[in-house]
């Protein structure tokens, strides 16, 4: 956004410019424009009588009186002449040298308006990029915010939360295949926030990952190893098993010549969610996962555009960033299992 409202400032920079210029020909060249229209004025026979303002300056023939009573016949017809018509020749020299002098100014300032033009349309035309991908901004914004959870061995809880929230709105993007897996994302999602919101700041003033699970254990709220259904250990704990799956899933978009997403979504499940599942939900998440589109559509539902305006760049800069959230999710879903199992709530009961 910031740089958005730079490329507008940019723009409005430059469009000031632009007038700018404008105005300095304009009054550069009022004079010349002046004698051109005299110039005009004379070509068409002008005469001192149809010019009242010569004799308002004390120009017309009072003025030239005693010249023409010494003056022979021919003199005085000559006299009689309009001194601009007269002085044509010498008129028309002066404007010709104005003009050139006129084109050679213009010549100047249309290159300095050219080069401005040329700054401006590369400022449009990288603040309508940046516009035309929204759904690439989503995704950074979900890279960057899992990027900040992890501390050393530890889990920051709030970033974790808030990276969650987050990828839950790129899921949702994801399309209808996504649905079930969001819908199963966000339920346990709730049940993780409402007693973190209550959870007292350890000793480094943050609340980790650690010392949410360890103090919801140390008040009794599980059974051992099995835990209370609402706990924000339960939903943590399913949370993890959801990226996990995720993070097989989207590994199979990078290469081009990968499995369809349908056949690669029933892998991931099978590895991470089916060994958890209980006959009903082994039903329905296959159903679900059936309808999962062609890696192009994927892509495109990911990238904010429409599968026919998915070009090559834009897929790779789309791959890219997957592979940034993939790599960023690895080594800190190995700390979050660790973290449950070194606290004897790995729970392995099915749902």
């Amino acid at each position: 956004m910031k740089r958005e409202r730079r490329n507008v400032a940019d723009i409005f920079r430059v469009e000031i410019r632009l007038a700018s210029s404008a105005m300095r020909i304009v009054r550069r060249n009022l004079l010349i424009v002046g004698f051109f229209a005299l110039a005009l004025l004379a070509g068409r026979g002008v005469t001192e009588a149809s010019l009242p303002f010569l004799r308002l300056r004390g120009c017309g023939r009072a003025a030239f009186a005693p010249a023409l009573t010494k003056k022979p016949v021919e003199e005085k017809r000559r006299s009689h002449r309009n001194p601009i018509l007269h002085n044509l020749g010498h008129v028309q020299r002066a404007v010709d040298a104005l003009g050139g002098r006129m084109r050679s100014e213009a010549a100047k300032q249309w290159n300095g308006l050219g080069r401005e033009w040329d700054k401006l349309a590369s400022s449009v035309g990288k603040l309508v990029s940046s516009r035309e991908r929204p759904g690439t901004q989503l995704l950074d914004d979900v890279v960057r915010s899992f990027r900040s959870v992890r501390s050393g061995d530890d889990l920051d809880a709030a970033r974790l939360l808030t990276a969650c929230r987050a990828h839950l709105e790129l899921m949702k993007s994801g399309g209808a295949a996504l649905r079930v897996v969001a819908r199963d994302m966000e339920s346990n999602l709730l049940k993780a926030e409402a007693p973190f919101r209550t959870l007292p700041l350890d000793n480094k003033g943050r609340r980790s990952l650690a010392s949410l699970l360890r103090s919801e254990r140390d008040s009794g709220a599980h059974d051992g190893s099995v835990l209370a259904d609402r706990s924000a250990a339960m939903g943590l704990l399913w949370m993890r098993r959801s990226l996990d799956f995720q993070k097989d899933l989207y590994a199979s978009l990078v290469p081009a010549d990968g499995p369809h997403p349908k056949d690669a979504a029933m892998d991931a499940y099978r590895a991470t969610l089916s060994p958890y599942h209980g006959w009903l939900l082994q039903k329905a998440f296959p159903v679900s996962l059936s309808q999962m589109p062609s890696r192009e559509v994927f892509l495109a539902k990911f990238g904010g555009r429409e599968v026919e305006d998915l070009d090559e760049e834009y897929e790779r800069e789309i791959v890219d960033k997957l592979k940034s959230l993939i790599a960023t999710w690895e080594p800190m879903i190995d700390v979050w299992r660790d973290e449950f199992e070194r606290l004897d709530l790995e729970d392995t009961s099915r749902a």
